[in-house]
């Protein structure tokens, strides 16, 4: 007579002490997979699947094939485990296994909306064509500065000249040198302050930390800034300071007619604001 064989059960493996607390510290999946393979004897290869048991994510020891059995780790899983060889898993280390890659998902999502919040945010800030912070850059600083009554000079700086080079040569060429300025006026400000491009061959300087008085100051900016960087394009300057209004606007409207003042009087036409390039600048103002 031919015996019956009576399959035998294979036993659960019992885990090493402390298994479930290096399961709640482990930092990636591959280590909640190390500590499960060091934490239940027997054990040589783990393989961590996703996307319904389809997608390989991570393994630790002897990898599974594509075609291996795979365990889930709870009734609506989003993980699946291959082992080798096949045993039975504990409930609670495969719960608390489960939690913790539910975990290090979570995390991962934040950091990724995170670092793209923040590209967003220094997107919005600045100037698509030069780098330069923009408008919405200047009215941050100027709001922090507001805040905190520290003393600053604002210069309002206009290109003349270059509407002809950019009839003459093309934008192409035009970008080049509207690029090629702020990159400049950046080196010459050094720490001293911020470059900002307000838009067209408009920039703007907020010099907060000049290593002079007033007057030394005005002496560098007319000497420093009004130079023609290429043939037949310079730059008119307006300069206000703080302390001359208590109204940052004002200051700023005041930097600005200075400007236009000083561009009139080098081209001999009366002042006359270009309005379809800048509006009146607003200072943003807490709410009560």
């Amino acid at each position: 007579m031919t015996p019956v064989l009576v399959p035998q059960e294979v036993p659960t493996p019992q885990p090493e002490e402390g298994l479930l607390l290096r399961l709640v510290a482990a930092r990636t999946k591959q280590e909640v997979l190390h500590q499960l393979l060091e934490g239940i004897p027997g054990l040589r290869g783990l393989t961590l699947w996703g996307e319904d048991g389809t997608s390989l994510i991570a393994w630790a020891g002897e990898r599974q094939e594509q075609n291996g059995e795979r365990l889930p780790l709870s009734e609506d899983p989003e993980y699946w485990l291959s082992s080798e060889p096949v045993i039975k898993f504990p409930p609670e280390i495969l719960a608390v296994a489960e939690l913790r890659l539910l975990y290090l998902d979570a995390q991962d999502t934040s950091v990724r909306l995170g670092n793209k919040l923040a590209t967003l945010t220094a997107a919005a800030k600045t100037d698509a064509l030069t780098g330069l912070p923009n408008r919405h850059a200047l009215e941050a600083d100027l709001k922090r500065l507001d805040a905190s009554n520290n003393a600053f000079a604002v210069v309002f700086i206009d290109l003349d000249g270059f509407k002809a080079i950019n009839d003459r040569y093309g934008h192409a060429l035009g970008d080049s040198l509207l690029k090629g300025y702020g990159l400049w006026l950046s080196r010459v400000t050094g720490p001293w302050g911020r470059v900002y491009r307000m838009g067209g061959d408009e920039y703007l300087l907020l010099m907060t930390d000049f290593p002079g008085s007033p007057e030394t100051f005005q002496e560098w900016a007319h000497e420093r800034l009004q130079i023609p960087f290429v043939d037949g394009v310079s730059a008119s300057i307006g300069i206000a300071w703080r302390h001359e209004n208590s109204s940052i606007s004002e200051v700023m409207r005041l930097a600005d007619q200075r400007m236009y003042q000083a561009k009139s009087e080098r081209s001999g036409l009366p002042p006359s604001r270009r309005t379809d390039r800048r509006t009146t600048y607003k200072i943003p103002t807490q709410s009560s």
